[in-house]
């Protein structure tokens, strides 16, 4: 029998939100009434626990399915779209969330085979406006925001 590489895979991103929600817990937490918007030990394992949901859905799909054997050597375009996400996290800072996730956006689709361009361009302009509505305004974190602080943002 072999197990599929979405279950393997499944396993391991579970195993370490597992190891990152544990350090979680060593985080020092606001004083009650003092933080501003979402607590600085909240918004890790919000994320954490959404990135768990999709693994588990992978890994279900991937039981249902028939996934590939683990194995086989991943395709060109999943290091590339690492090395495109690793750019992004690292430009956070410098050019701020919206920009990033918009040049993530409009990449990996394409990459990914993907020529519907209309879609595309609808795709990367609703994410980081997604991602500004729920994080920034209805959740009250202040992220990076790079030029576009300059208008307000």
């Amino acid at each position: 029998m072999t197990i599929p590489r979405d279950l393997a895979s499944g396993a391991l991103i579970l195993a370490l939100s597992a190891f990152l929600w544990g350090v979680t817990t060593t985080f020092d937490s606001d004083p009650l009434g003092m933080e501003q918007g979402m607590p600085a030990t909240h918004m890790p394992r919000l994320v954490l626990g959404v990135i768990s949901g999709l693994a588990v859905l992978m890994m279900i799909q991937s039981v249902v399915r028939g996934g590939g054997a683990v194995g086989a050597p991943p395709p060109w375009r999943m290091p590339a779209t690492a090395a495109l996400l690793a750019t992004a996290a690292a430009l956070f800072t410098t050019v701020g969330v919206p920009i990033a996730f918009f040049a993530v956006c409009l990449c990996l689709p394409p990459l990914w085979g993907s020529r519907n361009w209309p879609a595309i361009a609808a795709f990367a302009l609703g994410v980081p406006a997604a991602v500004h509505v729920v994080f920034k305004i209805l959740l009250g974190l202040r992220l990076p925001m790079g030029p576009l602080a300059a208008l307000g943002l």
